[in-house]
């Protein structure tokens, strides 16, 4: 998993050794309650294995410039290499980017023209605040978008809530309107219905190390319907999330145009959660072109594979933060087992 770029703290093996025992049936006395393991557990399963070691990451108060440098940046190439080297089936139109963002129904004004001089322009806006509707979004090197997911912050879902929704998205609920374990296994199901993916047909999805992605149910399913994982590495997804390059802002700025609009044709009605599917689909059907896809994973190293797409300069923030390159022969040849849908046995 760590060398997988997705590294476990104590917290994920409480909870996944409570997941397995579940699973297996094994009989145990781990907190049904807090459905974790115990601190007991741990320390027994760290003495059982040596090799195994609680390490604490290199500390900075400029995140960015740890993630992203050259070691860590590298570390992800190696890992992502020896995928492709193991399943030489994936193309173009199999290699997916998956990320969430966040839209909400108090939209930021676009420009207005305004008398010089004045001391404050102003423009009528839903609320102070706004509150905020996950968007989970999917595209591939070859310029494909999955359907997208929409999260909204209720109790119950309600189909009204996905109207004039972008042609085959789903939608779901939590109480704050973020994703969670439960709704990224969710997202996983609507990913194989859409791309009919499975051992003999496998897809690889690249994305962020959120802690919902790492639950041991999404990481079986994955391998059981032949979905590869792999994260990027933390605090890099500015430069090296395909999604993040060239999809998000323009969908951003396109949906605050749509919502603007909404606001001028609507006077003295509010933006709802019932109006932000339709906003939302403007945006999108705007902001999805081919163009975008190809771009991101091109100028990202991703597709096609690049390992030299950047250069010292894009480095240059944390060369005094840099740790030690790892062993580059050990890290080609490593491969993140515990994530790749594989016919042979593998050690974990």
């Amino acid at each position: 998993m760590e060398r997988a770029l997705f590294g476990l703290t104590t917290v994920d093996m409480h909870r996944l050794a409570f997941e397995f025992a579940e699973r297996a049936k094994i009989e145990h006395k781990f907190n049904k309650d807090s459905k974790m393991a115990g601190n007991d557990w741990l320390r027994g399963f760290l003495s059982r294995h040596p090799v195994i070691s609680l390490r604490s990451p290199q500390a900075t108060s400029i995140g960015r410039a740890v993630g992203f440098n050259r070691p860590n940046v590298m570390q992800f190439f190696s890992a992502y290499k020896a995928v492709l080297l193991t399943n030489h089936s994936f193309t173009a139109t199999t290699v997916w980017n998956m990320d969430e963002s966040g839209i909400t129904n108090v939209a930021k004004p676009c420009k207005v023209l305004s008398t010089k001089g004045k001391r404050q322009v102003s423009k009528i806006t839903s609320a102070e605040r706004g509150s905020t509707v996950t968007v989970v979004c999917a595209m591939s090197a070859s310029g494909q978008y999955l359907p997208p997911m929409m999260i909204f912050p209720r109790k119950r879902m309600v189909p009204a809530l996905m109207n004039g929704a972008p042609a085959g998205a789903i939608g779901a609920c939590s109480s704050n309107g973020w994703t969670d374990s439960r709704l990224f296994l969710q997202w996983l199901h609507h990913f194989v219905a859409m791309t009919r993916c499975s051992k003999e047909a496998p897809q690889l999805i690249i994305m962020d190390g959120h802690a919902s992605h790492k639950s041991l149910e999404a990481i079986i399913y994955a391998r059981d319907n032949g979905i590869t994982l792999i994260t990027l590495p933390p605090h890099a997804t500015d430069k090296m999330q395909p999604l993040d390059r060239t999809f998000f802002k323009l969908l951003k700025v396109n949906y605050n145009r749509a919502a603007d609009s909404w606001m001028t044709s609507n006077p003295g009605k509010r933006i709802t959660f019932f109006e932000m599917a339709g906003l939302f689909q403007v945006a999108y059907n705007r902001a999805a072109t081919v163009e975008k896809a190809v771009t991101g994973f091109l100028v990202t190293g991703i597709w096609p594979f690049n390992d030299d797409i950047f250069s010292d300069e894009d480095f240059a923030a944390a060369e005094v933060t840099e740790e030690p390159e790892p062993d580059r022969a050990s890290a080609t040849t490593s491969i993140p087992t515990v994530l790749i849908q594989t016919a042979t046995p593998v050690s974990v």
